[in-house]
C-alpha cells in the first residue's frame, strides 16, 4: 500500500513539473509569467528548469513585446558616487576638498535605468567597467566596448556582452585597434566603431563592426578624416560619426554637438560648443542645425549625454545648473551632480525624472533597449 502511495506521489510530481503552472494552461501561465517585472526574471529563472527555459526563449521576449508587458530599459556607463545614508560618504567629501580621494581615477559602473517603472540598478559585473566605454544595445544584448583600462589608464580593445534574459556576461571577441572616445552606435544587428584616440593620443580614422552573434569584427573604409570625441548614431539604417576634432584640435574644446540622436526619421542635437544652446534639428547637408526647442531649466549641456527611447523620446542626463544643485544640497536631497530628464520631441515637453543621489555620476554613454 505505501509502495502505491509513494508511485502515486511521484506521478504527481512529475505532471505538476510538466505544468507551468499547476491547474492552469501552459497559455494562461505563460501570460501570467510575461507580466512579471524584468527585475524578478532572475528569481524566475531559479524556480525550475521550465520556467529557466521559458523566460529566456526569444519567443518570450516577443510575447511580451506582443501583449504590452515589455519594458524599456537605459543602461549607462556611469562615474560611481559613494553613497552614506544618502548623503555622501567621506570619501566623496574628501574628493570635494581635494583630498587623496580625488587623486585616484573614478570608479565606473553599468547603471540601468527602467524607464516603465522609474526604478534604478546598478548591474553587477564580473570585472570592473573601464573608464570611459561605450555601451551599445543589439537585440536582448548589452555590449561594452573599449575605454581607459582602470589600472594602466591605456586605451582597451576589450569586448563584453550581456545577455539581458540569461543574465549571463561573455567575453567578446576585442576590437581590431584599442580606442577610446569613439563614436559608437548599433545598426541593423551590428555594433559600429570610428574614430577616437590611441593610446599616444593619436587621433583615428579607423571604423569596424561587431556582430555579436558571430562574435566576430569586420575593417570598414576610413574615414575621410581623423575623429577625436566623436559621437555615434544609426539613421536610416547608416552609421554616423558627428562632431569631433583631430589630433590638433586636442585641448581647444572647439564648438561642436554635444550630443545627438535620432527620432522620427530626423537627427537631433541637445547644446553646443561652452554648455549653450538648445535642442536642435539638423536640417540636411549645407544647411546645418536650427535651433527647435529651449533646454529645461536647472539643466546644463555642457556633460550631457542623450539616447533615443522607443515612442519616439530621448533620455537625458545632464549636470545641473548651479543654483538648482544648491538648492538641493540645502534640502538635503544630494545636490551636486546629474540627473536625468526626458524629451517628448513633438510637443517639445521636458520632464524630470527622479534620480536617486546613487545615480547622480558622470554618465559617458548610454543604450536603451526594450525588452
Amino acid at each position: 500500500m505505501r509502495g502505491r502511495e509513494k508511485r502515486g506521489r511521484g506521478v504527481e510530481g512529475e505532471e505538476c513539473c510538466k505544468a507551468l503552472i499547476p491547474g492552469l494552461p501552459d497559455d494562461i501561465a505563460s501570460d501570467c509569467l510575461a507580466r512579471v517585472p524584468l527585475r524578478f526574471h532572475p528569481g524566475l529563472r531559479l524556480v525550475c528548469p521550465r520556467w529557466r527555459d521559458l523566460v529566456t526563449a526569444p519567443s518570450f521576449h516577443r510575447h511580451r513585446e506582443r501583449i504590452g508587458v515589455a519594458e524599456d530599459m537605459i543602461f549607462l556607463v556611469q562615474a560611481v558616487v559613494p553613497v552614506d545614508n544618502g548623503r555622501g560618504s567621506d570619501e566623496g567629501e574628501e574628493e570635494r576638498k581635494g583630498g587623496a580621494a580625488a587623486c585616484r581615477p573614478p570608479v565606473y559602473g553599468l547603471s540601468a535605468y527602467n524607464a516603465t517603472l522609474g526604478s534604478w540598478h546598478r548591474v553587477v559585473t564580473p570585472e570592473p567597467v573601464p573608464l570611459f566605454a561605450q555601451v551599445a544595445a543589439v537585440g536582448r544584448e548589452v555590449v561594452l566596448l573599449g575605454g581607459w583600462d582602470r589600472a594602466s589608464l591605456e586605451p582597451t580593445a576589450e569586448v563584453r556582452v550581456l545577455d539581458l534574459a540569461t543574465g549571463g556576461w561573455r567575453r567578446g571577441a576585442a576590437m581590431n585597434a584599442a580606442r577610446s572616445f569613439f563614436a559608437c552606435a548599433a545598426v541593423e544587428g551590428r555594433v559600429y566603431v570610428a574614430g577616437g584616440h590611441d593610446g599616444q593620443k593619436n587621433a583615428l580614422r579607423s571604423a569596424e563592426s561587431y556582430d555579436p552573434a558571430a562574435d566576430a569584427w569586420s575593417a570598414l573604409p576610413e574615414m575621410g578624416e581623423e575623429r577625436d570625441e566623436c559621437r555615434g548614431v544609426a539613421a536610416g539604417g547608416r552609421f554616423w560619426a558627428v562632431s569631433g576634432y583631430g589630433t590638433e584640435g586636442q585641448g581647444r574644446f572647439a564648438g561642436g554637438a554635444a550630443c545627438v540622436w535620432v527620432s522620427g526619421g530626423r537627427m537631433w542635437s541637445l547644446g553646443g560648443g561652452g554648455g549653450v544652446g538648445g535642442v536642435r534639428e539638423y536640417e540636411g547637408s549645407g544647411k546645418g542645425w536650427r535651433e527647435v526647442a529651449p533646454l529645461p531649466g536647472g539643466m546644463r549641456p555642457c556633460a550631457a549625454t542623450t539616447v533615443s527611447c522607443a515612442g519616439g523620446g530621448v533620455f537625458v542626463v545632464a549636470a545641473q545648473a548651479q543654483a538648482l544643485a544648491e538648492a538641493e544640497a540645502e534640502a538635503e536631497v544630494g545636490g551636486r551632480g546629474h540627473r536625468g530628464w526626458t524629451l517628448e520631441v513633438g510637443p517639445q515637453r521636458w520632464t524630470r525624472v527622479g534620480t536617486p543621489v546613487g545615480f547622480t555620476g558622470f554618465v559617458f554613454s548610454a543604450a536603451a533597449v526594450r525588452i
